[in-house]
């Protein structure tokens, strides 16, 4: 495998055109015709993750957090040895941040999971389009047509795949002078028994299934629409769910920190309060709460800053703050059972040698 092909990979568990305006997810540094034998999965690049990636033989790290934000004149040993290591021993540098915060199956949904918690939906929708594709193939030829449109990603909604209406009908046309046609003659109009077929398409998908369709079908010229459509996604920043049962807010917070291995959190709100209703945002999500319902009774997430925990806390907000490293540690976790979908489980290592700097005094 490449690294062209391990991109290729990674846009398909969640494409880079999700991540966030401020965003730099995709590749840092490398050779997209390097060879990648082996990966190290990581939360950042420090100097000990690339020591660690030099002594197992590894010369592709994956991380979450980008290595650069934004345009840089230079790269000094000092300001960043981790880097400046990895780009002089030809190790090559992905990062996966916020396009794999916001798909489907994601860091989010994986976090929320691990908390036992029923996803109900995003706390804001991505920005990522979806289509209908609608299509009109003759009778004993539907199910091919299907299956190609299936295997190219069509017909996914929410927990279900495979998704499609249809409608039988007549279809007619008339095959000019210079078509070839697999049914009727020239100059001659033909009626034939046809199967409208609709299925919903994302963004990422739609020129795959266009170009798997019109493989698939047996018409010279297949009549395909394609019309842009409202579609409440399972994806986008954050997570919204459902606790099985009411907890009080403390018994809840222990299981949290049980669960997370968390060492400690702040709180903001009722002491009180009962919860049923959570939503959670990995890493640094202050902003987000503006876009709450108020049926939501905690909100977890990291980084909350004093003056955003005021305004939190005159809202009447029930808001778990965690530290940044305790949120998104399970980064390396949530992309190995994805990845290992589409490689061999072996050759994925995840980092053992990453900690939070903040100590506890």
């Amino acid at each position: 495998m490449k690294v062209r092909e391990l991109l290729g990979i990674l846009n398909e568990i969640a494409p880079f055109f999700l991540q966030e305006d401020y965003d730099n997810s995709g590749l840092q540094f490398g050779d997209l015709e390097a060879d990648v034998s082996n990966i190290l999965i990581a939360l950042d690049l420090q100097k000990s993750i690339v020591e660690e990636a030099k002594t197992l033989g590894i010369r592709t790290i994956i991380t979450h957090h980008p290595v650069i934000f934004k345009a840089i004149k230079n790269i000094e040993r000092s300001k960043n040895e981790a880097f400046y290591e990895a780009i002089t021993n030809g190790i090559n540098i992905i990062s996966f941040h916020t396009n794999f915060d916001i798909a489907e199956n994601g860091l989010n949904d994986y976090f929320l999971n691990l908390l036992g918690i029923k996803k109900e939906k995003p706390i804001i929708q991505s920005k990522e389009k979806v289509y209908k594709v609608v299509t009109y193939v003759p009778k004993d030829f539907e199910e091919k047509v299907r299956i190609a449109m299936f295997e190219s990603g069509a017909g996914h909604i929410g927990n279900y795949d495979e998704c499609s209406f249809n409608i039988e009908g007549i279809g007619t046309f008339r095959p000019l002078e210079n078509a070839n046609p697999f049914i009727g003659e020239r100059n001659k109009r033909e009626s034939v028994s046809e199967v409208r077929i609709e299925v919903v398409v994302r963004e990422r998908e739609l020129l795959k299934v266009l170009s798997k369709l019109k493989q698939s079908h047996p018409y010279e010229e297949p009549a395909i629409d394609v019309f842009e459509i409202l579609f409440d996604k399972n994806e986008g920043i954050g997570a919204i769910g459902t606790l099985e049962n009411e907890e009080d807010i403390l018994s809840f917070i222990k299981t949290f920190k049980e669960k997370t291995n968390t060492s400690y959190a702040r709180y903001i709100g009722d002491i009180n309060a009962k919860i049923s209703k959570v939503a959670i945002c990995t890493g640094a999500c202050g902003s987000v709460y503006e876009n709450l319902t108020n049926n939501v009774q905690l909100f977890i997430t990291g980084d909350i800053g004093y003056h955003t925990a005021l305004a939190m806390k005159e809202r009447k907000l029930n808001v778990l703050d965690v530290e940044h490293f305790e949120t998104e540690k399970f980064f390396k976790q949530a992309l190995f059972e994805r990845l290992k979908n589409y490689i061999d489980p072996s050759t994925i290592k995840l980092s053992n040698s990453e900690k939070s700097p903040f100590y506890l005094i």
